[in-house]
């Protein structure tokens, strides 16, 4: 198949003739349409809201045309919008709640009134908004000055809801806490970003970052979009199926929505970064297509199955591409990869989520790497036992007081889950993994506390994690990007003995704390601007390096574009 190169400086994107066809096809019918931000908990009260929603929350981020008229009526009751959300025109979440329209140049510098928020938009807008970030802090561990300088602009276009663009482009550099500045030297990537990290002396980092896509929308029941992006599946804080937290990647995504269905495929390229010697040229491509099939059983429980496949576009024996097998939207990959004589590396999942009532929610994942139930039932540590769990719980409105939410996780992904035998077909792209970025081998408590007040909004959370590190020339299955062939024998009298006695935390147990207290002021102007104060502290501790500590401190500006992980 012909394969067409877009270069954008930053990534070289590759979209297959069928993608140019669909972005070329009916030409005199092309408009905007945008997705809501994946700012996670940045969007106030947004998992409130979804919780009392007709809706399939997993896949996201979700198209804003689509939340557009969803009725608050669950069950036998109302869902009130708090009064103060009507004047938070930053919520991008509350607002399309609210049935704002998407507003066009001529009106979004200004204050919309009542009747225009009631209105439809006119057919066509074009938008150019800023994207900020510029803070500044200490690592009083380090005894150093911290600080971010990013700006860019975020440009968008639409007409009538049936085709949108939009395109973000921003730059900055950084100087990070110490355990970011050595997670960011290890994985090559821009913490909060997921975009490649330059390291520019004394602890200095620039990245450059490119996203965008365009949206095709010709009915209610299917969207189609071209670009490069992130994405994250699951109701969760993390992800077991498919994260946000590292950079954007070239895709194309199809969706359908019929009854209480709705079908996801998600065709992506990544990199690998194994092997290289940093240089851009240097790096491999990759190739990823995931299903998600969101069914909604009932008013409060949800299913999901999702599926996977990752395989290499090159290897010492051919250019490969993308494999045209993979390229039905509808067939489950496993049949196909076992025709193909079994070489790439594919996942099975199942998620659930149960809505207990309007206040308290569950919710969770299982994901299948590998899945033997004889080896499973043995209990004898099998290497090939890769399995990853997700359990959580949130509550809204906790004890009576309007918008304190809270989230707790539970997360479990046994050794050498995401790895494969060849490095290049890991799940991960780039120096980040796809799923949880603790890699494998661990046991993860995720606990968040938040409330939202007038335009104040407090946030805690707190992370104690076990995993297994893998020491010096050894494999216990924590890292991903290293091969599985190549794991490491847990009884030191039988060195060769390596299938079997692999337990979680196998390898250097090492201990993980991590704390965050953030409050943001939601300045009441257009854009969604944030002043905000952190205080965070990492702990992390084994019997070989003892126990490596950070503690910093925070103050800045921002715009809430995306989740910006630190807690890793």
């Amino acid at each position: 198949m012909m394969i067409l190169n877009f270069d954008f400086g930053f990534r070289s994107l590759k979209v297959t003739g069928i993608s140019l066809f669909i972005l070329l096809f009916s030409p005199q019918d092309i408009f905007a349409q945008h997705a809501i931000p994946l700012n996670g908990n940045d969007n106030r009260n947004s998992d409130y809201y979804s919780n009392n929603l007709d809706i399939h929350s997993s896949v996201q981020p979700a198209l804003d045309v689509d939340l557009n008229g969803k009725s608050f009526k669950i069950l036998d009751s109302t869902i009130e919008i708090p009064s103060g959300d009507k004047k938070l025109r930053h919520s991008y979440f509350s607002s399309y709640q609210l049935n704002y329209p998407r507003e066009t140049f001529r009106n979004y510098y200004k204050k919309p009134s009542d009747t225009t928020a009631k209105a439809l938009g006119g057919e066509a807008a074009f938008l150019v908004r800023p994207i900020y970030d510029f803070t500044v802090g200490g690592d009083l561990t380090g005894k150093k000055a911290i600080y971010s300088a990013v700006a860019g602009a975020i440009i968008d276009a639409d007409y009538k809801h049936k085709i949108g663009i939009e395109l973000r482009v921003a730059g900055g550099n950084a100087t990070l806490p110490n355990y970011l500045d050595s997670i960011a030297r290890k994985s090559g990537t821009m913490p909060g970003w997921g975009d490649r990290a330059y390291a520019n002396g004394n602890g200095n980092y620039s990245f450059q970052h490119l996203s965008g896509n365009i949206v095709w929308r010709p009915s209610k029941i299917f969207n189609l979009q071209i670009g490069r992006d992130k994405h994250f599946w699951g109701d969760g804080y993390r992800s077991l199926f498919l994260s946000d937290a590292g950079a954007p990647m070239p895709y194309m995504k199809m969706t359908t929505t019929i009854w209480k269905l709705q079908y996801t495929s998600l065709f992506m390229m990544m990199q690998d970064w194994t092997n290289s010697n940093g240089s851009a040229n240097d790096f491999r491509n990759k190739y990823g297509t995931f299903h998600y099939i969101s069914f909604n059983a009932t008013k409060w429980l949800n299913i999901g199955v999702f599926e996977s496949i990752i395989w290499q576009g090159t290897d010492s024996h051919r250019m490969r591409g993308f494999d045209p097998n993979y390229l039905n939207p509808i067939t489950f990959y496993r049949p196909v990869e076992y025709s193909l004589g079994s070489p790439d590396n594919a996942m099975l999942g199942f998620a659930f989520k149960i809505r207990l009532n309007a206040k308290n929610q569950i919710y969770g994942q299982l994901l299948l790497d590998e899945f033997y139930l004889k080896e499973i039932l043995a209990r004898n540590g099998w290497w090939a036992n890769k399995q990853g769990y997700q359990l959580g719980y949130k509550s809204f409105n906790l004890h009576g007081i309007s918008s304190l939410n809270s989230q707790l996780e539970l997360n479990i992904v046994r050794p050498y889950t995401y790895s494969h035998g060849s490095p290049q077909q890991s799940y991960s792209d780039g120096g980040m993994p796809l799923g949880d970025p603790l890699g494998a081998n661990f046991a993860e408590v995720i606990g968040i506390l938040s409330y939202n007040w007038k335009q104040f909004t407090f946030r805690a959370e707190f992370i104690c994690a076990e995993y297994g590190l893998d020491p010096a020339g050894k494999d216990f299955g924590q890292n991903i990007f290293v091969s599985y062939l190549n794991r490491s024998s847990t009884d030191p009298l039988h060195p060769l003995a390596v299938d079997y006695n692999h337990r979680l935390f196998d390898g250097l147990a090492t201990d993980l704390f991590y704390g965050e207290l953030k409050a943001s002021y939601w300045l009441n102007t257009k854009f969604p601007l944030r002043a905000e104060f952190l205080v965070g502290a990492r702990s992390e501790n084994n019997t070989v390096m003892g126990t490596k500590s950070s503690f910093y401190l925070q103050a800045g500006m921002s715009l809430p574009l995306w989740k910006t992980y630190r807690d890793y």
